[in-house]
């Protein structure tokens, strides 16, 4: 009879951990407000994070030139969609 408990206790962990969630909270780089226009002059990199499972957010992440710093761009705003527009020109077609 003990046995049959802890077995069936088993089954009810296995069952509750698998339908968990892996990760509560999103790994995202930009959290909190995001710049809406950066000067092009102080920008080095432009990085497109695409959305994933760690972070469902797609994400925008400019190195700046003078601080080496990053900072992180509102993907909705027009410059962040023109400089997305103009890599994608650039870009090899496969």
């Amino acid at each position: 009879m003990n046995s049959t408990a802890v077995l069936f206790a088993v089954f009810l962990l296995f069952a509750a951990v698998e339908g968990s969630p892996l990760y509560n909270k999103g790994r995202c780089r930009c959290i909190g407000s995001s710049a809406d226009f950066i000067h092009l002059k102080r920008i080095e990199k432009f990085e497109v994070i695409p959305a994933s499972p760690m972070c469902q957010q797609i994400e925008i992440v400019v190195t700046m030139k003078d601080t080496a710093e990053e900072r992180c761009m509102n993907p909705k705003s027009k410059q962040a969609q023109n400089i997305i527009n103009l890599l994608k020109k650039r870009s090899p077609q496969k």
